[in-house]
């Protein structure tokens, strides 16, 4: 179950975070190609630098290409990494990656138990998530996630290397022996539980409030009727 919610929202993830990043490239863009004249190369090396997620741009026109930056790797990766759009006159190629130093995108806290790492096409090690039964103390590459498979294929219950339309995916499960299904039932009974105890306060804070302005219209007009009292006498 975790490995096929992996399999369909590692291209989510991915998707969303390249549109964040391109709308982020154009903010920049739109500013440095404001004059006629392409900027200097060095201050827009300078400025794209900042930006941890890329992993390359390509500025062109349509006779040359203008400027080249590769943050991860030494050339840009085929056309299903790349993402493209226009502006001011110019196109720009860029793609995703993590520069030198920069650690991959962990999901701690997506309720899985399972480690995953997940290399795009170009081998940029994108989203991954130890455990603490799968720590890999040597770096993250995909040579070595490919040795340490490997060696602990045969011990590991359930392990894979999938294979995906745009990247691999290292998939460890947990070893534990407790079911995903029966921790999302568990999850499930809390999350009832919590709705129940919910309602149940509101309903008796309800109560006690219909019953305090009771109370009060009562004692309002046994003060009223004394009053009346006092009055005809």
């Amino acid at each position: 179950m975790e490995k096929s919610w992996l399999v369909e929202w590692i291209p989510v993830w991915k998707k969303e975070e390249e549109s964040r990043l391109e709308a982020y490239l154009k903010k920049i863009l739109s500013i440095q190609l404001k004059n006629p004249s392409f900027p200097p190369k060095e201050k827009l090396k300078t400025e794209l630098k900042k930006i941890p997620n890329l992993g390359g741009i390509r500025i062109r026109n349509q006779n040359s290409t203008l400027f080249y930056q590769v943050s991860y790797g030494v050339e840009f990766p085929n056309l299903s990494q790349i993402r493209s759009f226009t502006i001011k006159g110019y196109y720009v190629d860029f793609y995703l990656g993590r520069q030198t130093g920069i650690v991959p995108v962990e999901f701690l806290k997506t309720g899985l138990t399972c480690a995953f790492y997940y290399f795009s096409e170009n081998e940029t090690l994108l989203y991954s998530q130890e455990s603490p039964e799968w720590k890999i103390k040597t770096e993250k590459s995909l040579g070595e996630l490919n040795s340490f498979f490997k060696i602990r294929n045969t011990n590991c219950q359930g392990c894979e290397k999938i294979r995906l339309v745009d990247g691999t995916l290292f998939f460890f499960p947990s070893q534990s022996g407790i079911s995903f299904w029966f921790r999302l039932g568990i999850n499930f009974f809390l999350l009832v539980c919590a709705f129940i105890l919910t309602i149940f306060f509101f309903r008796n804070f309800w109560i006690r409030n219909r019953e305090t302005l009771r109370k009060a219209i009562q004692t309002k007009k046994n003060l009223d009727q004394e009053k009346k009292s006092i009055l005809s006498q």
